[in-house]
């Protein structure tokens, strides 16, 4: 089973009888989780930003903090 079937299951518990209610949600639910997860994964132009950002950023205080700030503005638009 799936992080995205466990998750669709703790919102829309399945039914033992023959009609059941929620399955339709949960169906919903997984391929929604699935295209998020998607969403969010790191690519590789991802990875060639972060490390651009990272050597830009090496003299600032807390370098990490600073390129996560500057990858997300840069995600956002």
């Amino acid at each position: 089973m799936t992080k995205a079937e466990k998750r669709a299951l703790e919102k829309y518990p399945a039914n033992k009888t023959v009609f059941d209610k929620y399955e339709k949600q949960r169906y919903a639910f997984i391929c929604g989780y699935i295209q998020a997860e998607k969403d969010l994964e790191l690519g590789l132009e991802d990875i060639k930003t972060i490390d651009k950002l990272l050597n830009q950023c090496v003299d600032c205080s807390n370098p990490y903090q600073e390129v996560l700030k500057r990858f997300k503005e840069r995600k956002e638009k």
